[in-house]
């Protein structure tokens, strides 16, 4: 895996755990006729300044993969004295709706009025600067028209929605699969918009806005790509003071989650500059709670076979230090009900890639089951306690974390049966917190897309390149184009050669492993041992692969024996998703996936119910 230095060296010091004495309070608050979720941040010990800050985010992938450095930012403001709110935009993240939900412009801008008067109420203060991060720019500056603001941070804006739409297109048409089949939508970078939501963006134009700020406007771009300088000349014309710098580290922030890089730089220009502005807040500031926030909310949802149902979401702090951060989405309180851990996949926080866990928790509400998923300490939301690295997607915690989020469940909320679920390095997690866990009463352990069963500090990615590859030149070999192109000698042969002699030590290694299997199974390899000791522990193992991901061929390959023998009698379950990639970022194969596992779920239950585990 491609290192983060400043992140993943060990004796790194994450910014946050450096900021001193930093509360962080997760809450919703009321929206419209609903509620949203966000932090508040804020450090009691530091000098208060006399302003609080509201960060508007990003939408779509760009959300996901700046989560981690606003988090980081929200935390700096806290630290010198300003309070500030990050929060998840209705349908979005952790609050309420989807991606399918009209007028989503309405509606975010209408959550960003939200955060600034929950903002006041939470710090006490009455200067709001908001601060947006790309069309979260655009909708700050739009929102501010509805509510005048101190100072506005334009954060790489989008000044012309046509041309984010452009954008947006263009990521579509260079994915591999186009598998939306709602009429007009647009499946972009794992999220979806309809034709209504796309129209909408593609009119927005802040050429025409006209923003209501009392002091001044930051225009922040990136080092490495020109500037609309438009957007200056439209607040210039309005008399709005403002000025344009460039910082940077955007890339690193929008990188794949588990290669994020915190672009300090930017984060420190935003925090001085704000704090410039805000005189220190007199001593007979109070703050008095929004008395509409809460710690848990009902949803009504319809289920997939067009019932309805309502579930309930519950904010969660556990641990030994209430370290961890998760969201329980449950029907009711009936403690007879399994309850599903859901971990991390890689580096992205609890909402999952493409909002998948988000869709997934609460699909198996409504058909029963309560779900927690949660952050591991180092990632998310679970900042750590100490210093130490963050963002690695295998931490050394993370069995200890899964097995706190299990005995919280069991003694704050009565639940006695689990079953444990991850995608990617969620998988390897739950596939080892299934072996070491032996005392709790974990049922079924679902690994969705696994990579690896073993895990070395220091591995690379690359360890697992030769099934993905060898998958692709499967899928090559029944291209008749393909062929073409090695007749014309446009294939690269020495790649193809190395991939080719990779997969024969591969296969002449898990045959020796069979033999071992079949003839000298306490000399086995380490994967069919382990496998045996789940089915001793009468412990279900269930796959949800990818067509063309290397899930199958990972287990075969480790234990060939024992997992076709586990396959057959029905020890092992697998199930492949055709038309989806890695992480689901396509609207059919994630429909297809949510209801695959819940429908097996829903099966298997039934027969824990009667019999226990298999």
């Amino acid at each position: 895996m491609k290192p983060d230095p400043a992140v993943l060296e060990e004796h790194s010091t994450p910014l946050a755990a450096r900021a001193p004495a930093v509360r962080r309070t997760p809450r919703y608050f009321p929206c419209g006729d609903g509620h949203v979720f966000g932090w508040y941040h804020d450090a009691p010990g530091a000098a208060q300044l006399d302003a609080v800050a509201v960060i508007c985010p990003p939408t779509g992938s760009e959300y996901t993969r700046s989560h981690r450095s606003l988090r980081h930012l929200a935390d700096r403001l806290a630290a010198s004295g300003m309070p500030a709110l990050r929060f998840d935009y209705p349908g979005a993240g952790d609050s309420p709706g989807s991606d399918l939900d009209p007028d989503r412009i309405g509606a975010w801008r209408s959550g960003i009025r939200a955060a600034i008067a929950h903002a006041r109420a939470a710090s006490g203060r009455s200067r709001v600067h908001l601060v947006g991060v790309r069309l979260g720019a655009t909708l700050a500056a739009l929102a501010s028209a509805d509510v005048e603001v101190e100072r506005l941070v334009l954060w790489n804006p989008c000044v012309k929605g046509s041309t984010y739409a452009r954008e947006l297109r263009a990521l579509a048409l260079a994915a591999e699969r186009q598998t939306c089949d709602i009429e007009g939508a647009l499946e972009s970078a794992g999220y979806v918009m309809t034709a209504e939501t796309l129209a909408a963006i593609a009119a927005l134009d802040l050429r025409r806005a006209v923003p209501r700020v009392r002091d001044r406007v930051l225009v922040l771009g990136r080092d490495d790509a020109a500037s609309d300088v438009s957007l200056g000349e439209r607040l210039t014309a309005l008399g709005i003071a403002h000025e344009h710098r460039q910082a940077p580290g955007w890339a690193g922030m929008m990188a794949e989650h588990q290669f994020t890089v915190v672009p300090d730089a930017a984060l420190d220009l935003i925090v001085s500059w704000l704090g410039d502005a805000a005189p220190r807040a007199p001593l007979a500031i109070t703050a008095a709670d929004d008395p509409g926030a809460r710690e848990s909310i009902e949803l009504a949802l319809r289920t997939a076979e067009g019932n309805d149902a309502r579930i309930e979401e519950r904010l969660c702090r556990f641990g030994a230090d209430d370290h961890l951060f998760g969201v329980l989405t449950r029907p009711d309180d009936s403690p007879e009900r399994t309850a599903v851990v859901v971990f991390n996949a890689g580096a992205a926080h609890h909402v999952g890639p493409n909002r998948l866990y988000v869709e997934l928790t609460r699909s198996l509400a409504a058909i029963g089951f309560a779900c927690l998923r949660f952050d591991l300490e180092s990632l998310g939301d679970s900042v750590n306690r100490r210093p130490a690295r963050e963002n690695y997607p295998y931490p050394h915690n993370a069995v200890a974390d899964g097995k706190a989020a299990i005995d919280f469940l069991r003694r704050r909320h009565g639940y006695s049966r689990f079953v444990v679920l991850g995608l990617c390095s969620g998988a390897h997690t739950v596939f080892h917190a299934g072996l070491e866990l032996a005392d709790d009463p974990i049922e079924e352990i679902v690994m969705v897309n696994p990579m690896q069963f073993y895990w070395i500090e220091g591995m690379s990615l690359d360890t697992s390149r030769k099934f993905e590859d060898m998958v692709q030149y499967r899928r090559s070999m029944r291209d008749w184009r393909r062929w073409l192109k090695l007749a014309r000698g446009d294939v690269k042969f020495g790649r193809l050669a190395e991939v080719l002699a990779s997969q024969a030590r591969t296969h002449a290694q898990s045959w020796a492993n069979a033999f071992l299997e079949a003839f000298v199974p306490e000399r086995g390899p380490r994967l069919a041992r382990d496998l045996h000791r789940l089915f001793a522990m009468r412990r279900r193992l269930t796959l949800f692969v990818s067509e063309g991901d290397p899930g199958r061929d990972v287990l075969l390959a480790g234990a060939k024996l024992t997992a076709r023998r586990a396959i057959r009698d029905g020890r092992i379950g697998l199930h492949m998703i055709a038309g989806a990639d890695h992480t689901f970022s396509q609207w059919q194969p994630r429909r297809e996936v949510i209801a695959r596992i819940a429908s097996h779920l829903r099966d298997a239950a039934l027969s824990y119910n009667r019999n226990g585990p298999v």
